[in-house]
C-alpha cells in the first residue's frame, strides 16, 4: 500500500525526530494537551502495549515508541531492557498529560542518558502556515481552542505550497547537503551566529528573503544598502541587549533608549528565545558577540556602580557575571554571608562559568565562584560558631558538644578557603576584602574559642569528661573486638580531617563498611608528635608521662623511656616488644606495595599499625617563604587514607583486616601566611628543655601573661616530670620558624582529636581465601623459632625459644645474639630490647629460659648495605654456636 505524501509538517517532525532518535537513540515527548498523539498514530505501523513496543515510521528511520500510562516507575520498570545497551534501538517515548517538570525527578536519567523533544506545535505550524497563508489566517487558525495537529495537517494539505525555498536550499548546500533545510528559526540563528552563509546570499541575491525573515521573526528591520555584516551587528545587538533589558531590574537605563529593540510579543520571545539557542548551540560565537557589544554599550562601566539586585538570573554579558562576583565580595566584607550564598547559588550555572567548559577563562572565572561559594559557607559557619560559643562559665565537656556540632565545620571551611586562595595569584582574588574579613573573623574566633576552652580545661583538671584519652586507646579500641585490627596513627590529623573521612566512609556500601563510628578524643599535653605518639602506644594506659633525659624530654610509656623527637624507632620498638606479632607500615608502602609484597608482609594474625606524616610535613613546609599549596597536599593525604583502607580491607588475607581505627597524636592550628609578628609571645624563663610555637617544655622560673603553666603533677606525670608551658590565647611563642602552621597548645583544633572506627568486611569468602596465594612460611631449620621469610624492617622482632630437654629444663642459659651480614661475615646488629628474657646491654647478653617462649629486638643500622643476613646464637660462656639461622633477604621499605 503506497502512503500519500507527508505534509511539510510533518515531514519536519519526521525528519526533527529521526535527527534526535539518531544522535541520541532515546527521546521523550512531553504532550501535556495530546496535541500530537493524531501525528504518532498517523506514523505508527503498530501500536504500543503492555507486552512491549510499538513502530513508528518515520520516513528516513524505523523506530519504536512506548506510551506512558498512569504510573512514572512502571514506565520506568518497561524502559530498562530498551535503553540498556550500549547503543539502544531508537526509541520514541511518549507522555501525553505530563509536562516534563513534573516527571523530571522520576525520569531524570533517562532525560539525561537521552533528550527532550520539544514539540512546540504552535510555533513549528506558524512557520510553515506562514508560508501559505496569510499572517492574519494562520494566527486565527493558531487561536482555536484545543487545537491539535490534525487542524494544522488539513489546513496546509488544503494552502498548498510555497515559502522561502530559495533561501533555505543555499543554507542546507552551505552545510553539506545532507537532510531538510533548517526551520525559520534555526536558519536566523545560524546566520546570527556565522557569517559563512553572507557571499552565497549576496550572490544569489536572496537580501530580501532574509530581510523578510528575520523581520517575521525580530521584528527587525535592516537598510538594504548595509552590508550583511552590518545586519549581523545589529541583530547581535538589540537580541543581545534585549535579553539585558528584559532582565533588568533597576531604574530605567535611559542611554539605550535610541536603540532598536524587537518589538510585540511573538517577536520579543522569538528573540529571547534565539539569544539563548545562540549560548547553547554555539558558545564559542556568543562569546566573540557578547564581548563585542558590551564594549560598543559600554555596559561594564554602566553597571559598575549598581546595586547587585539589579541583575535578574540571566547573565547575557561576561561584565554581568564580573559585577556579581564583585557583589558578593561586597557583601561578605559587610558580614552579610547569606546574602552572598544565595548569590552564589543563584550563578552556579551561569554561561560565563560553565557554558565552554574547556575555554581557560571559564576555567579561571569557576575557581573565582568556588572560592566565592567557599567563603560565603565559612561566613555563615562563621555567624553560627559565634552565636553559640559556649559561655566562660560552661563546663569543659560543653565544647564537645561545640565541636562536634559546628567548630570543625569552621576548621574545615577554612582548610579549604585557604587551600582554593593558594590555587589563585594573591592578585588574582577578586573576593579580596571579603576573604580579609573572614580570616580576620576566623582568627577572632580561634582566639576566643582558645582562651574559654583552656580556662574550662584548666578547671576540670586538664581531663575532659566524655572525651577518650589518648592513652587508652590502644588499649580500649585496638586491643579489644573480634577480628583483626588495623591502625592509623595519622600525624596532624585534627579532628575535622577525621570528620571529614567520616562522611567520605558514610558513603560506602552497607556491604562494603559497617559500625561507623566518630568519637572525640583527648591529645596528650603538650600536643606535639613525640607525646602524642608516645600516648597511643601499648601500656599508656597504665602509666604516661613527659620526663627530662639526656638533657631533653623523654615520653616514658608504662616506665620505659621511649625517647623524643627522633626516636620514632624505639617507639616502634616499644610497640613491638609490647605486642611481638604487630606489624608496622608506612601509608606510602601500602599504597605503593604489589599485593603479593602486602600479602607477605601481613600473613600473621597480630594489629597491623600503619604510619602517616604527610599531613604534618606539609604544614611544616607552609611559610612566607615558600610558594606551594600545602593543603592541597593536606587533601591528597586524605585522600590516599581512604584509598588504604579500600586496598587493605581487599587483601585476600588467612586472617582478613577486619577492624579499623584512624586517630591522631595530635591536631593544629593553620593560619594564612604573613600571619603578624605582634602575636610572638615572650617564652618563659628558667631551665628550658623545649620550645615550640605553642609550647615550652622544662622547669620555668617565670611564666608571663598571656601565658599559663601546667604542673607535671596536675598531668599525672609525676614528681620527675617537666612543666608544661602553652599560651592561653591562639598565639604563639618567640620560637622562630613561620606563624601560620603550628601545634602544642590547649586549643580546641589542637588537643580534640578524632577516634574514628568501623568495620570492613572480609575481601573474599572462605573458600576464596583458601585458594588465594599465602605467604611463605620460613622453615625452622636449626633455629629455635620462626623466621622471616626476608628482613623488610630495620627493627626485626625474633621469637625464640630454647628447647628443652631433661639436662637443661628449668635452668636459664646466658646467650649472644647477632647479624651478620652473610657476605663479608661482619657484625651488622646487637639486640636492643627483651621480651621475656634478661638483656644485658653492657655485654650483650641474653638470658633465657628453655621452654619459655621469649621476643627478641634487633635494629638494623639506617646505612646497611646488606644484602643477606644470617644470625648467631651462641654460649655466652664457651661462645660455641648454639644455633646458626639460614641466609635471610635484606628488602628494607622506607
Amino acid at each position: 500500500m503506497v502512503q500519500a505524501a507527508p505534509n511539510k509538517l510533518e515531514a519536519r517532525f519526521c525528519q526533527e525526530l529521526s535527527k534526535q532518535l539518531s544522535l541520541h537513540r532515546v527521546v521523550l515527548l512531553f504532550d501535556p494537551a495530546e496535541q500530537l498523539r493524531s501525528l504518532l498514530d498517523a506514523l505508527a505501523t503498530s501500536e504500543p502495549s503492555k507486552e512491549g513496543p510499538g513502530g513508528l515510521n518515520l520516513g528516513e528511520l524505523q523506530a519504536q515508541w512506548v506510551v506512558a500510562g498512569t504510573s512514572l516507575f512502571a514506565l520506568r520498570h518497561q524502559l530498562e531492557p530498551l535503553v540498556c545497551a550500549d547503543l539502544p534501538d531508537p526509541l520514541l517515548v511518549y507522555l501525553p498529560q505530563r509536562h516534563e517538570a513534573d516527571c523530571r525527578a522520576t525520569l531524570l536519567e533517562l532525560i539525561r542518558a537521552g533528550t527532550v523533544f520539544e514539540a512546540q506545535l504552535v510555533n513549528r505550524a506558524r512557520v510553515y502556515l506562514r508560508e501559505v497563508m496569510e499572517p492574519e489566517k494562520v494566527e486565527q487558525l493558531l487561536k482555536r481552542p484545543d487545537l491539535t495537529y490534525r487542524d494544522i495537517a488539513i489546513a496546509l494539505e488544503q494552502s498548498g505550497d510555497g515559502g522561502f525555498s530559495q533561501l533555505k536550499a543555499l543554507f542546507r548546500q552551505q552545510l553539506g547537503g545532507m537532510g531538510s533545510p533548517p526551520e525559520n528559526a534555526e536558519l536566523a540563528r545560524l546566520w546570527l551566529a556565522s557569517d559563512q552563509f553572507d557571499a552565497g546570499i549576496t550572490a544569489k541575491g536572496l537580501e530580501s528573503e532574509l530581510q523578510d525573515l528575520l523581520h517575521s521573526r525580530w521584528g527587525l528591520g535592516f537598510p538594504a544598502d548595509a552590508p550583511l555584516v552590518d545586519w549581523r551587528q545589529r541583530a547581535q545587538r538589540a537580541l543581545l541587549l534585549h535579553e539585558f533589558l528584559h532582565d533588568w531590574h533597576g531604574d530605567e537605563l535611559t542611554a539605550f533608549a535610541k536603540q532598536s529593540l524587537p518589538v510585540g510579543k511573538a517577536t520579543e520571545e522569538n528573540a529571547l528565545t534565539d539569544v539563548k539557542a545562540l549560548r547553547r548551540n554555539h558558545a564559542g560565537a556568543y562569546i566573540t558577540i557578547a564581548a563585542r557589544v558590551e564594549t560598543e554599550l559600554g555596559l561594564r562601566e554602566l553597571i559598575n556602580s549598581e546595586r547587585p539586585g539589579v541583575l535578574g538570573a540571566i547573565d547575557t554579558f561576561p561584565c554581568e557575571e564580573q559585577f556579581l562576583l564583585r557583589s558578593v565580595d561586597a557583601f561578605l566584607a559587610k558580614g552579610e554571608a547569606a546574602k552572598a550564598q544565595e548569590l552564589v547559588l543563584a550563578r552556579h550555572d551561569s554561561f560565563w562559568l560553565v557554558g565552554q567548559p574547556t575555554d581557560p577563562t571559564q576555567s579561571q572565572r569557576r575557581l573565582q565562584w568556588e572560592l566565592a561559594r567557599t567563603a560565603a559557607s565559612l561566613g555563615l559557619a562563621l555567624d553560627q560558631a559565634e552565636a553559640l560559643l559556649p559561655k566562660p562559665t560552661a563546663p569543659v565537656e560543653a565544647w564537645l558538644a561545640y565541636q562536634a556540632d559546628l567548630a570543625h565545620h569552621v576548621d574545615g571551611l577554612q582548610r579549604r578557603l585557604e587551600q582554593q586562595v593558594a590555587e589563585l595569584s594573591a592578585a588574582a582574588v577578586e573576593v579580596g576584602q571579603g576573604l580579609e574579613q573572614l580570616r580576620n573573623r576566623y582568627e577572632q574566633l580561634l582566639d576566643k574559642q582558645t582562651q574559654r576552652f583552656t580556662d574550662a580545661f584548666q578547671q576540670a583538671g586538664w581531663l575532659i569528661p566524655g572525651a577518650m584519652a589518648q592513652t587508652r586507646i590502644w588499649a580500649e579500641r585496638v586491643q579489644p573486638g573480634a577480628g583483626r585490627a588495623v591502625v592509623f596513627w595519622v600525624d596532624a590529623l585534627r579532628y575535622e580531617m577525621g570528620a571529614s573521612l567520616h562522611e567520605r566512609f558514610s558513603g560506602w556500601s552497607r556491604e562494603q563498611l559497617s559500625d561507623l563510628r566518630l568519637e572525640i578524643a583527648q591529645a596528650a599535653l603538650p600536643s606535639i608528635t613525640p607525646v602524642g605518639m608516645s600516648a597511643l602506644l601499648p601500656g599508656a594506659e597504665r602509666s604516661f608521662a613527659v620526663t627530662e633525659g639526656d638533657g631533653e624530654p623523654c615520653s616514658v610509656v608504662d616506665g620505659v623511656p621511649v625517647g623524643w623527637s627522633n626516636d620514632k624507632a624505639k617507639r616502634l620498638a616499644h610497640l613491638q616488644q609490647r605486642v611481638p606479632a604487630a606489624v608496622v607500615l608506612n601509608l606510602v608502602e601500602v599504597i605503593r606495595s604489589k599485593e603479593a609484597v602486602l600479602l607477605e608482609k601481613l600473613a600473621g594474625n597480630g594489629p597491623v599499625v600503619i604510619t602517616s606524616i604527610g599531613i604534618d610535613e606539609a604544614g611544616e613546609r607552609d611559610s612566607d617563604e615558600r610558594l606551594a599549596n600545602v593543603r592541597a597536599d593536606m587533601q591528597r593525604e586524605l585522600d590516599t587514607i581512604e584509598e588504604a583502607v579500600r586496598r587493605l580491607a581487599a587483601l585476600p588475607l588467612e586472617q582478613p583486616l577486619e577492624r579499623f581505627v584512624i586517630t591522631a597524636d595530635h591536631g593544629f592550628l593553620h593560619l594564612p601566611l604573613g600571619r603578624e609578628p605582634a602575636m610572638r609571645i615572650p617564652a618563659p624563663t628558667g631551665k628550658t628543655l623545649k620550645l615550640e610555637r605553642r609550647c615550652w617544655l622544662g622547669h620555668p622560673s617565670a611564666v608571663q601573661q598571656p601565658c599559663i603553666e601546667i604542673p607535671p603533677a596536675e598531668l599525672g606525670y609525676g614528681s620527675k616530670g617537666l612543666s608544661v608551658v602553652v599560651p592561653r590565647s591562639a598565639g604563639v611563642l618567640k620560637a622562630g620558624g613561620s606563624l601560620c602552621y603550628h601545634h602544642g597548645g590547649t586549643s580546641l583544633q589542637e588537643v580534640l582529636i578524632p577516634l574514628l572506627s568501623f568495620r570492613c568486611n572480609p575481601a573474599s569468602t572462605a573458600e576464596e581465601n583458601s585458594k588465594a596465594p599465602k605467604a611463605k612460611r620460613s622453615k625452622r631449620n636449626a633455629w629455635p623459632g620462626e623466621l622471616p621469610e626476608r628482613i623488610t624492617n630495620r627493627i626485626l622482632m625474633l621469637p625464640i625459644e630454647l628447647p628443652v630437654d631433661l639436662m637443661n629444663h628449668g635452668k636459664e642459659r646466658q646467650v649472644v645474639l647477632a647479624a651478620y651480614d652473610s657476605k663479608s661475615e661482619e657484625l651488622v646488629a646487637t639486640p636492643i630490647q627483651a621480651i621475656g628474657a634478661e638483656l644485658d646491654r653492657d655485654t650483650n647478653r641474653l638470658t633465657l629460659t628453655p621452654g619459655q617462649p621469649a621476643t627478641i629486638g634487633l635494629m638494623l643500622p639506617s646505612d646497611v648495605s646488606a644484602k643477606k643476613l644470617y644470625l648467631e646464637l651462641r654460649d655466652a660462656a664457651t661462645d660455641l654456636v648454639l644455633h646458626k639461622s639460614p641466609d635471610l633477604a635484606v628488602d628494607l621499605i622506607g
